[in-house]
């Protein structure tokens, strides 16, 4: 088992640096004006290099307006050393498949979730499922490795290593941020917002075949899972009860540095999941 620690920025890191990890990565799935800038990133990562352990720098789904950047900045930190670039829209992969870095698919190219309605009903959460096709559409734009959630269904003989993360179930990325229209903020100013989460429940759901909003039932609301917004992206906490078996990955946004440093631990030496 390898065990990563992700952080959206390297304001963390020396807490991170003095735990039992084998690799930090540094970024987010959600919106390139939080990512931190090109000098900020080549010293972080070049102290992730010296600690030993692995470095990663995680590039959002790159919009029109922010590709050309994203692909240079990865080239440019591929460059410095051994790098691990998480990508999370298909493009960015193919621009840099030649360069030379290991590319890991991301969250946000994680396979929807099983909804078919002629089906026996679903809960909320059910597993997302890797079809064989996709993983060799991903191993053909040069992608080693996948992300994904603790509970998602991956073929055995995928070929690709597989990271999964703990605790937290990753469920929407919107490409209008709702963090920066509640703090009535706009990029970069919003990105001081993107770290303070915002805890909901829905009320609501949009109901397609009539095209309006609708409450959801009172009696289905129990079943509806807490949310937490993080920036332009929406989780719920989902604590992995069962030991974790191959890599890893800890969104430390999601724990306080004690509840960090003893989640880790836990992983090393393993104790019940329930108590974080």
């Amino acid at each position: 088992m390898t065990v990563e620690v992700r952080l959206t920025t390297p304001g963390r890191l020396d807490e991170v640096l003095g735990l039992p990890v084998d690799a930090v990565s540094i970024g987010q799935e959600g919106c390139a004006a939080k990512l931190p800038d090109a000098l900020t990133l080549r010293q972080a990562l070049a102290r992730i290099r010296q600690a030993g352990l692995r470095a990663g720098v995680v590039l959002p789904a790159a919009w029109q307006r922010s590709s050309i950047r994203l692909t240079g900045l990865a080239r440019d930190l591929a460059g410095q050393g051994p790098l691990t670039v998480t990508v999370n829209d298909l493009g960015t992969a193919s621009a840099l498949t030649d360069a030379g870095c290991e590319l890991a698919a991301g969250l946000a190219l994680m396979p929807g979730r099983p909804h078919d309605a002629d089906q026996a009903p679903r809960g909320p959460l059910e597993a997302p499922v890797f079809e064989e096709p996709y993983l060799h559409e991903l191993a053909v734009f040069g992608i080693t490795a996948l992300e994904s959630d603790a509970a998602a269904l991956v073929p055995e003989k995928s070929g690709l290593t597989v990271r999964r993360l703990l605790d937290v179930t990753p469920l929407a990325w919107a490409r209008s941020c709702p963090t920066a229209r509640h703090h009535r903020l706009a990029p970069p100013d919003c990105t001081s917002a993107c770290d303070r989460p915002v805890d909901m429940a829905a009320t609501h759901r949009w109901q397609l075949g009539h095209g309006h909003r609708e409450p959801i039932p009172v009696a289905d609301r129990p079943a509806q899972v807490p949310l937490t917004v993080y920036g332009n992206a929406v989780y719920t906490r989902t604590p992995t009860t069962a030991p974790p078996a191959g890599d890893v990955i800890i969104d430390a946004r999601f724990y306080t540095p004690d509840q960090l440093a003893t989640r880790v631990h836990s992983l090393r030496s393993p104790v019940p999941a329930a108590s974080f």
